[in-house]
């Protein structure tokens, strides 16, 4: 049979591993809500003329 020592540190180092993410993920959420809530107020910054800045025509690759 293990000594309550060796059983304490069982169970609390399992309990670190179970609750460790839970917590780290609560936090991010947490963090998260708070920017989204900050950044809300500001307006959005679309692209103005309607144009995928991704595709590119051969005007915009100047050889």
């Amino acid at each position: 049979m293990l000594s309550p020592g060796i059983l304490i540190a069982i169970d609390v180092t399992l309990l670190y591993l179970i609750m460790a993410p839970l917590v780290l993920y609560a936090l991010y959420v947490v963090f998260d809500s708070l920017g989204r809530r900050k950044n809300g107020n500001l307006k959005p910054t679309g692209n103005i003329a309607g144009k995928d800045p991704a595709l590119w025509s051969d005007e915009d690759i100047l050889l």
